[in-house]
């Protein structure tokens, strides 16, 4: 799949590395749909896939369910790729709540499906999108130094598959970054989401009660960054390390959103449970390192991407 695409609203990024022929596993997905439009606008040889019945904008989808090795060999035996950017996976936990297995299936099975295939055919980079989910439920400022904590299987799924990639780049030389993303919102975003509810509730004049303490953080990343990230890790020639976080770095106390969803729409109300200082969360996450090595830094205030979602729910709306 090649040729150009409309805009994406993403800068072009100089590349360190030409990123040669791309495969992009769950390119139906909200980060892999972004990654494939970023990608053709810039006229890069794209092939996108994901799982045979997922919807896409995208015309030319190969199926390919990532557990499914003999699959996941035979597209990236067939592709020639130069890069692999693999989005394939269950993107958080309340996807699969009652289904953990399959999770673990998923996440872990098919992130060392795709490293072996991409082993056996000489694919020059792997990019695996993680999440911060690994460092569990602690207080104060994380780094990738951070000893994991995981608290669900989600997590423990997606720490696994950062470990069998570190197996991959120390025992068999496959050139891999893993990145830890934040929860990603914006426009076009398909699985449930916090951020959402309060602009939809908010967008019909319905007030909101939220059951988290009004002083608990939280991260979340625009597209357009996590989109940035990606593209930063595949084109970097040589990474001084090999996993990253990529999220906005200052973690956003719930009271605050409250403060931004209110005043998109004065006088609806958007309140939180009571303060609990004991259980505040994770109150940054280091990006220094993904800034140094890979010249990663997030462009989009949490303001100015929640005021856009509104716009753009606005916009749908007015279509309907």
């Amino acid at each position: 799949m090649t040729g150009s695409a409309a805009p994406c609203g993403y800068d072009r990024i100089a590349k360190e590395r030409a990123l040669g022929r791309v495969l992009i596993t769950g390119a139906g997905g909200f980060l892999g749909a972004a990654i494939a439009d970023a990608l053709l606008a810039q006229n890069v040889d794209v092939t996108a896939s994901d799982i045979g019945s997922v919807a896409s904008r995208h015309d030319e989808m190969v199926a390919c369910e990532v557990t499914d090795f003999e699959r996941v060999d035979a597209v990236i035996a067939k592709g020639n790729f130069d890069t692999i950017l693999h989005c394939g996976a269950v993107s958080g936990p309340m996807v699969m709540p009652d289904r953990p297995l399959d999770i673990w299936r998923i996440n872990a099975g098919g992130t060392a499906n795709v490293l072996e295939a991409a082993r056996r055919h000489g694919v020059e980079r792997v990019v695996i999108c993680s999440t911060n989910e690994v460092y569990g439920d602690r207080s104060g400022r994380v780094d990738e130094a951070t000893p994991p904590l995981t608290s669900t299987v989600y997590g423990a799924s997606k720490l696994a598959g950062e470990e069998v990639m570190m197996g991959y780049v120390k025992e068999h030389g496959l050139d891999a970054i893993a990145l830890r993303l934040s929860w990603i919102y914006g426009p076009g975003r398909q699985t449930p989401t916090t951020l959402e509810r309060l602009l939809r509730n908010t967008l019909a004049g319905r007030s909101s009660d939220l059951a988290v303490p009004a002083d608990s953080y939280t991260h979340y990343l625009h597209i357009e960054d996590a989109v940035q990230g990606v593209m930063r890790a595949a084109t970097v020639k040589e990474p001084g390390a090999r996993i990253f976080n990529i999220t906005a770095g200052q973690g956003v106390a719930m009271a605050e959103i409250a403060e931004i969803v209110t005043g998109l729409h004065p006088g609806v109300a958007v309140t939180c449970a009571p303060a609990v200082p004991a259980a505040r969360g994770i109150s940054e996450i280091d990006i220094s390192l993904a800034a140094r090595d890979i010249g990663y830094r997030p462009r989009v205030p949490l303001s100015d991407g929640l005021a856009a979602w509104y716009t753009a729910l606005k916009d749908e709306q007015a279509e309907k």
